[in-house]
């Protein structure tokens, strides 16, 4: 146990370590004045930064502004006008309650705050760096508040380097004031980047055109007004995605409570049930929706940032908008009809794989797989040859079971092959092997596929370019967001290519840290590249069909498929005797 005497610690250490709670990155910073701007009662914010935010950031409104002794005191800890008691706290109604975002952000930058009151003839302006007052003084400016942070993190240095790219960081602060943007029809917003316009808010137009103005005009074709729909103390309204419209992360299934962005588990899960029939299983629903309810049956003091949010009575929520959505799918085109499927080429069934025999393999399969594997590769289309031919192997196919498996007789028993599974093993090992050696194979698109991306999956464009090009992709970029794809891998369709890249810059945004290695990039792109790769039994032929279980035995795990479901069931002829008693 440590001799050194307990303590109270100096105010600018304590506003420093509550900054590492609060401010977890400059949109951090951007959320907190924002969100004060609005309790503030702005009618129109205008955001400006630089270097992703590192360097400066600027929120200015035409809210109430403050008096210069409350201008000063909004700078001590726990400085609040928007609670008293601790019972306020049951019932919150503005953004901001706990006191703490000022000065925790003037603890860890350069920050200036310049105010007035509309009643006031003059402004103050106060400047602080790393927590210490610098000066005091009038201001002239128009009512309202203007705030600038510069040089984030200056007296924290260490904290600097957990921070992103200024492209990727970039991308946070834009999604976070389009958030704020589509929740807000009231305010006018205004987003600049080192004095370029990004994106003005359309005003009081309808949610389908905001939408369209801020988030993009191909996120809009794919979304539905749906009715609003109201039951005691709950007012539920929004846009629904199309039915078998999804994505692979929730990034864009927007929540909304009392006009507070948020992640809410009990609303994502509601959402989610809602289109089960509509959406492949582990997708996402595209959904904007808007709950208003009694600000005390909410409760936002949950997490530091105030990004998530418990409801007093969670299945009430969940059960209102299971029943609101499915009324307002139901009642849409469309709405009973089944999620698409996309359909799988046959595999090309390359002699990349490694053809080595697991330690764990059960003997039976390995004695098949060992006895008489071919040398030569097979044909990436084998003639189809009749169900009682032998396989090399020694099965022999006898019929199949509900499309999705296949039955064989073997020297030793019966087996069932999941036909999902052992492709799903095949194309992995495939596409791996490809990667690891160093030699994908791309496919030039004799025209283009045009993408827009959101800012934070453009980010990871940049940064992962390399990585995407090593493994067989070809982009060029023509726009701010936009980018032409001018190849492909072999094994990626051009008709599922967009679709596929969506999905693959979400995932590694989602998952930084594995797509900054290699080998885990690697693998995890392999995986996301057979995620859909599901067939259904009707539509290989006899001979693909022995041809794919052969070829499932030269890969290196041919037990299970890349997310570890077993790809095959064996039984031998004991088995089966004692079955029979």
């Amino acid at each position: 146990m440590s001799d050194a005497s307990i303590r109270i610690l100096d105010p600018t250490v304590a506003n420093q370590i509550a900054a590492g709670e609060v401010v977890e990155r400059p949109a951090a910073v951007i959320k907190e004045l924002l969100e004060n701007s609005l309790d503030a009662g702005a009618t129109r914010v205008t955001i400006d930064f630089s270097r992703g935010g590192k360097a400066l950031m600027v929120v200015e409104d035409d809210g109430k502004g403050m008096a210069p002794d409350e201008a000063l005191l909004s700078l001590e800890r726990h400085a609040t006008s928007k609670i008293r008691l601790a019972a306020d706290l049951d019932r919150i109604a503005t953004f901001g309650f706990r006191g703490e975002a000022l000065p925790s952000i003037a603890s860890v930058a350069r920050f200036t705050l310049q105010t007035r009151p509309a009643a006031a003839a003059n402004g103050v302006e106060i400047l602080v760096n790393g927590g210490k007052v610098i000066h005091r003084r009038d201001h002239g400016m128009a009512p309202g508040t203007r705030i600038e942070v510069a040089n984030l993190f200056h007296p924290v240095p260490a904290r600097l380097k957990f921070l992103k790219s200024d492209e990727t960081e970039a991308a946070h602060i834009i999604r976070l004031v389009r958030l704020y943007a589509v929740a807000h029809a009231e305010v006018g917003f205004l987003l600049r980047e080192d004095g370029r316009e990004l994106f003005r808010s359309p005003g009081k137009a309808p949610l389908l055109e905001r939408v369209r103005e801020i988030w993009g005009k191909q996120v809009a074709t794919e979304l539905a007004l749906m009715p609003v729909t109201e039951r005691p103390g709950l007012r539920l309204s929004g846009l629904l995605g199309r039915p078998g419209v999804s994505r692979a992360t929730r990034q864009d299934l927007v929540t909304v409570v009392n006009g507070r962005p948020v992640d809410s588990r009990t609303m994502a899960f509601a959402l989610t049930e809602s289109y089960h029939t509509l959406i492949p299983k582990g997708r996402y629903p595209l959904a904007f929706i808007f709950l208003e309810m009694d600000p005390a049956w909410v409760d936002v003091n949950v997490h530091p940032a105030k990004r998530e949010v418990r409801f007093r009575d969670e299945a009430k929520v969940r059960g209102f908008i299971i029943e609101s959505v499915l009324g307002a799918l139901r009642a849409s085109p469309g709405g009973g009809a089944d999620p698409e499927r996309v359909p799988l080429e046959p595999p090309s069934f390359s002699t990349a794989v490694i053809p080595s025999i697991p330690a764990t393999m059960p003997p039976a399969a390995v004695e098949l797989a060992t006895a008489s594997v071919p040398s030569a590769p097979l044909a990436p289309t084998p003639a189809p040859v009749a169900s009682s031919a032998p396989l090399r192997l020694g099965w022999r196919l006898l019929a199949r079971l509900r499309e999705e498996r296949a039955v064989f007789e073997t020297p030793t028993g019966l087996a069932v092959l999941d036909l999902g599974a052992a492709h799903q093993r095949v194309l992995y090992e495939e596409i791996l092997a490809r990667f690891t050696a160093g030699r994908p194979v791309s496919q030039p698109l004799l025209v283009p596929l045009t993408l827009e991306l959101d800012p934070l999956p453009a980010a990871v464009l940049k940064e992962r370019q390399e990585l995407l090009t090593a493994a067989g992709f070809e982009f060029e970029e023509y726009g701010r967001n936009f980018w032409r794809l001018a190849a492909l891998p072999t094994w990626l369709e051009p008709a599922d290519a967009l679709v596929f890249v969506r999905d693959l810059l979400a995932e590694m945004a989602r998952r930084e840290g594995d797509f900054g290695r290699p080998a885990l990039a690697y693998d995890a792109l392999a995986k996301l590249a057979v995620a859909r790769a599901r067939r259904k039994g009707d539509a290989l032929a006899d001979g693909e069909l022995l041809a794919l279980a052969e070829t499932l035995f030269r890969t290196a795990q041919p037990g299970t498929c890349p997310k570890g479901r077993r790809t095959y069931v064996e039984w031998s002829d004991a088995d089966l005797g004692r079955r029979f008693g």
